[in-house]
């Protein structure tokens, strides 16, 4: 699977010189505008993305700029990278019984989620986290390809009908689950190896703090299961396991409801 990974185009220039930007201790906010600007249909997207009802809001958010200050630098980003990474690879999500477009309103639904919760308990920790959890699924990307190339994609979906655990499967069916793949994706398109740790330790039993948080978002929001009473008892779980903040998720949970709801 390395290899096959190894074998993937590089990133357009534009994200190269978005992520050079973002890696610098002072970002120069007009710089990266500006790269963004220079691409419409690429501005197009952020502004989409930033104007879901999810991040609530108040008025329309109609530049880019405007989008980068109030948002900040690792989640515009993120929204970047994964406009990017569409462009890139095949993008038929059908051994999952889904598509490229609830794909990415479940990673809207994480980022919204985590956005809120460690807006209360650690803002300073956000900007580590953002970027990572709007990337996070994209490994799914590439093990749906793998799962079609295979032949094995009715036995895929019979599993998930079953109700195997979606990271069962994926491991039984291709070795690794799809947050081990992406780590190898970003580490391949030369992120920095925190994402890449990040990811990797997202289903670890070795956690990293990054990793224990962003596991229980992905309990919490699912790709079949988004913020349900099964999905929020196995996020809970999670949390007390890692001994996060509980009180802080449940406001935050309260919050995304809401803001789902207008």
């Amino acid at each position: 699977m390395f290899e096959e990974i190894k074998s993937f185009p590089p990133l357009p220039e534009s994200i190269a010189a978005i992520q050079d930007l973002c890696m610098m201790r002072d970002v120069n906010i007009s710089a990266l505008t500006n790269i963004i600007e220079n691409d419409p249909m690429l501005s197009a997207n952020i502004l989409k993305s930033v104007n879901s009802p999810l991040y609530g809001m108040s008025k329309e958010v109609s530049s880019i700029h405007q989008a980068v200050i109030l948002f900040g630098v690792s989640m515009i980003r993120g929204f970047a990278a994964a406009n990017a990474i569409k462009k890139t690879l095949p993008l038929d999500l059908s051994p999952y019984n889904t598509t490229i477009e609830k794909l990415t309103e479940v990673s809207t639904l994480q980022l919204a989620l985590l956005r809120e919760w460690y807006g209360i308990v650690d803002k300073e920790r956000l900007p580590s986290l953002l970027c990572t959890t709007f990337l996070m699924e994209l490994g799914k990307l590439v093990i749906a390809q793998k799962v079609i190339k295979s032949g094995k994609k009715e036995a895929f979906l019979t599993q998930l009908r079953e109700g195997k655990a979606l990271s069962d499967i994926e491991k039984s069916d291709i070795g690794y689950e799809s947050y081990e793949i992406a780590s190898m994706m970003f580490e391949q398109w030369n992120f920095e190896s925190s994402l890449v740790e990040t990811l990797r330790s997202i289903h670890n039993p070795n956690h990293g703090e990054n990793g224990e948080i962003l596991n229980v978002i992905s309990c919490a929001i699912t790709i079949h299961d988004a913020l349900t009473k099964k999905s929020l008892e196995n996020a809970f779980h999670a949390i007390e396991i890692f001994g996060l903040d509980k009180a802080a998720f449940e406001k935050a949970v309260e919050t995304v409801k809401t803001n789902m709801e207008r």
